[in-house]
């Protein structure tokens, strides 16, 4: 977070969002639900998502309110898919994998993707956001930031089913803010 904003802050101005569009398309790409990573999982909203709709459900974040309202969010019937782990994603272990993997730590960030690219089981899914060289918060030395040749580079051995690049200004929950994103959904080789 930036400019004073805190990620109670994110957690309040996001608490009533739908799940993201890219998520609820991926998973209505498959047959049957399977194991899934919520990396950077924040509220929970997404993670929900996925084990209303059957999924196993491994939901990661760094802040322990994160996690919490996670929890709070999941109806006990749901709770038995749920694992829950308080941990940066540069030290998470992941079980056989949002718009939180840009707050990933850049000298970290290979190795995390590493350990992205070997959880995700052939054909698997990766979907979710890559920031872009052009967001304002790119600069941040804390953000992993990409230029379309490095994202698309990242994906080399992978089917990208969608990538599409986004770019305008808007709003963040610490003020305006100019948008550059990637939307990325990639299948992992069958081989």
């Amino acid at each position: 977070m930036t400019d004073g904003a805190t990620w109670a802050d994110y957690y309040r101005e996001n608490e009533g969002r739908e799940p993201r569009a890219l998520l609820l398309e991926v998973l209505d790409s498959f047959e049957l639900p399977g194991e899934a990573v919520d990396l950077g999982c924040g509220a929970g909203i997404d993670t929900l998502a996925m084990l209303e709709r059957g999924w196993q459900v491994f939901a990661t974040d760094a802040e322990d309110e994160a996690i919490q309202r996670t929890r709070g969010r999941v109806p006990p019937e749901l709770q038995l898919r749920l694992q829950t782990l308080v941990t940066p994603m540069e030290d998470v272990e992941l079980p056989a994998a949002s718009f939180s993997v840009f707050f990933c730590d850049p000298p970290r960030f290979a190795d995390v993707w590493a350990r992205i690219g070997r959880a995700i089981v052939p054909g698997g899914r990766f979907a979710g956001q890559l920031l872009g060289d052009r967001d304002t918060w790119a600069p941040d030395e804390d953000i992993s930031a990409f230029s379309e040749a490095q994202a698309r580079a990242l994906f080399d051995g992978w089917t990208l089913e969608r990538f599409e690049e986004e770019e305008n200004d808007g709003e963040a929950c610490d003020g305006p803010k100019h948008w550059h994103v990637f939307h990325v959904v990639a299948r992992a080789s069958s081989s």
